[in-house]
């Protein structure tokens, strides 16, 4: 490892003192670029186009809770939690434990509670509601709006109550306690499908009205009218220290001049803006923060749990299975898989005249129980679905279900422990047999007993074959005493997939299985750093960056090792390290300099920490300072996609000092 201690103070001495001012600024995202935005509470200036990125989705509201910023996803149907600097800390929705919410609009943080207003039922939702939840992002309780306030679209501190707005019907705006008791109506009119609402400085409650084209101020006494000015489709709106009022709608933001009776864009936005709020951010949009940029090495999941072969058609998959069997020996999280030729005929168990018929019908799964548990990888299984298409799953829901179109692709997705023989079958058409289970001298049997393909020619086209597991020890043989005659060239695919989702498998022959090995898959989880807190100097803060996902230094060892750079030259772009330090593509230098080493590191667990001090005398607001983690690992034992330099590399973490 390259190693170049610097005196701290030599290398940040040159960094100017630059100066950071607390205060609040107004957000809403911008629709057109999918970030949020920044505006003066004083005069609606925009700051900021970009005060961080935020996704696709309709987002109504944007509060602050906390120091966090929390975005109500309309169309996602949850929240986003970002920390100031734009990294998700986490979601709520569209279920959680408690409750669930659907089709959300604005929110508000009161009294150390979020209350957020929802309209939709999917997943159990309450429907027209304000749904409560604490900082943390659990779930409190919820209150209904329905008769009051349908549609609910905004909610409002107001002395020591909740106004809600209501998109249709009822009242346009209803006055409810902390507690979400009704206290009547507070505005009903000809208003048409009221927004957001927005304390005045007077006292009064501005609101911004959509259908109607409005911004209507309401007496804070009885709700009634006090004056108004036309904004088309209005949706947000917030009173700026200067008296004028912001508002937004689908073509971006304006500034209602209360002097000349008139507005002006002040941001175009295709998609437009919605709810506008405050958030504790200073107008310099200058503050402390970790971010995030680049990506560590590597990302790669070997595909361990599954064996399948993709047959092109009928006659190909009676070529190869024929005659022969497939056998599962149970391990404690897989099967060791063979190929046995010539014995199906041998092994196999016609059913007896009490089988049990199942799945009998076109496209069609059965869910059965046996007498007992049987052992599976991981544990054990008490029911099993068949479906009629060839397809035995362990559990009550059947891989697949009643499709009859088999690809390796639809296996991916799919997270039960499964046995394939999947093709189009029907057992209802004249003269099929059926698909049959019974247990025999501990052995659970499932059969397809001349069932009739349901595709190509001749039309008598009958398959035969067998599931046999043993009760006890959990192990499995698949056997094709004769599969169908058709010319169908219907995909066939034969195999097993282990439980859990995974990645699209790859097509291998059967007849060369010999002692392979499924198990979980391995997966290799890019590096990752992180930092924490935010490097505020005023007038110091220790910050902690921390690696994780780090390779084991030598298989079986338990022992991890790494150090970590500090740059004042970041290098956004990166610089691939193929053939310098790496061997496999996909890791990169994210700093352009090494210019502070805070040493090795050992650890008995994969996370790797450091600490170092920002403060008032060496740093200043605004300086740029990169860190990447490099951690060290033994060459002649290559990483799970055959990385084999010895070195793996992080993501980088641009750390920014401020006086807050």
């Amino acid at each position: 490892m390259i190693r170049t201690p610097l005196r701290v103070s030599t290398l940040f001495a040159a960094l100017a003192l630059t100066c950071a001012v607390e205060a609040q600024v107004v957000v809403t995202k911008n629709a057109q670029t999918d970030t949020l935005v920044a505006f003066s509470p004083v005069d609606g200036s925009v700051l900021s186009t970009s005060v961080f990125p935020v996704s696709t989705e309709t987002a109504v509201s944007a509060i602050d809770v906390n120091g966090e910023i929390w975005v109500s996803e309309q169309t996602a149907t949850r929240i986003v939690r970002y920390d100031r600097c734009g990294k998700i800390l986490g979601t709520i929705g569209p279920s959680f434990p408690g409750g669930a919410i659907n089709n959300i609009r604005g929110m508000a943080y009161i009294g150390g509670q979020v209350y957020v207003t929802n309209s939709g039922t999917t997943g159990g939702a309450p429907g027209n509601a304000v749904v409560i939840f604490d900082p943390a992002g659990n779930y409190v309780s919820n209150f209904t709006t329905t008769g009051f306030a349908p549609g609910p679209f905004d909610v409002l501190e107001f002395q020591g109550d909740l106004l809600v707005t209501g998109s249709s019907g009822t009242d346009d705006v209803h006055r409810f306690s902390l507690a979400g008791a009704s206290l009547g109506t507070f505005h009903n009119s000809s208003l048409s499908f009221t927004h957001q609402l927005a304390l005045a400085s007077d006292g009064n409650v501005w609101c911004g009205v959509f259908t109607t084209g409005q911004v209507v101020k309401l007496a804070a006494s009885n709700g009634a009218i006090l004056s108004q000015f036309t904004a088309s489709g209005a949706r947000g709106v917030y009173e700026l220290q200067n008296g004028n009022i912001l508002w937004t709608n689908s073509s971006g933001a304006f500034v209602y001049d209360i002097s000349t009776l008139t507005s002006t864009q002040v941001l175009a936005a295709t998609g437009g803006c919605y709810h506008l709020n405050e958030v504790n951010l200073p107008p310099s949009l200058a503050y402390a923060c970790n971010e995030l940029y680049g990506t560590g090495c590597h990302s790669f999941t070997q595909d361990n749990s599954n064996l399948l072969q993709l047959f092109a058609d009928a006659p190909s998959a009676k070529a190869a299975l024929d005659g022969n069997a497939l056998t599962f020996q149970l391990t404690g999280n897989g099967y060791v898989a063979n190929w046995a030729p010539g014995v199906a005929a041998g092994l196999y168990v016609p059913p007896s005249l009490t089988a049990t018929v199942v799945a009998n019908s076109t496209a069609g799964t059965e869910t059965f129980t046996p007498s007992a548990p049987i052992p599976v990888p991981g544990g054990f299984a008490s029911s099993w679905t068949v479906s009629s298409e060839g397809v035995l799953t362990a559990g009550t829901v059947g891989n697949q279900g009643t499709s009859a179109l088999a690809t390796l692709a639809n296996t991916a997705a799919q997270t039960g422990l499964a046995f394939y023989t999947w093709t189009n079958q029907n057992p209802t058409e004249a003269g099929s047999g059926k698909i049959k289970w019974e247990e025999v001298g501990g052995v659970l049997y499932v059969t397809f007993d001349g069932v009739e393909c349901a595709a190509g020619t001749p039309t008598v086209a009958p398959s035969t074959y067998q599931w046999q597991i043993n009760m006890t020890t959990g192990d499995v043989t698949m056997l094709w005493t004769s599969f169908s005659i058709s010319n169908t060239t219907n995909d066939v695919l034969v195999g097993c997939t282990l439980a859990g989702a995974g990645i699209t498998p790859v097509s291998e022959s059967l007849a060369t299985v010999v002692n392979d090995v499924l198990q979980p898959d391995g997966v290799l989880s890019p590096m990752t750093l992180t930092a924490a807190p935010f490097p505020i100097i005023n007038p110091s803060t220790t910050v902690t960056y921390t690696a994780t996902n780090v390779p084991e230094f030598l298989p079986s060892s338990g022992v991890y090792i790494g150090t970590l750079f500090l740059s004042v030259n970041p290098l956004p772009g990166g610089f691939p390290l193929t053939g310098v330090l790496t061997t496999v593509p996909g890791c990169s230098a994210w700093i352009a300099t090494l210019d502070v080493d805070l040493g090795g590191t050992l650890n008995i667990a994969p996370t790797l920490s450091w600490n170092f001090t920002y403060d008032n005398v060496f740093f200043a607001p605004g300086n740029a300072i990169a860190a990447q983690a490099v951690a060290l690992f033994d060459p002649s034992a290559p990483l799970l996609n055959g990385e084999s330099g010895g070195f793996l590399l992080s993501n980088g973490v641009l750390s920014t000092p401020d006086l807050q």
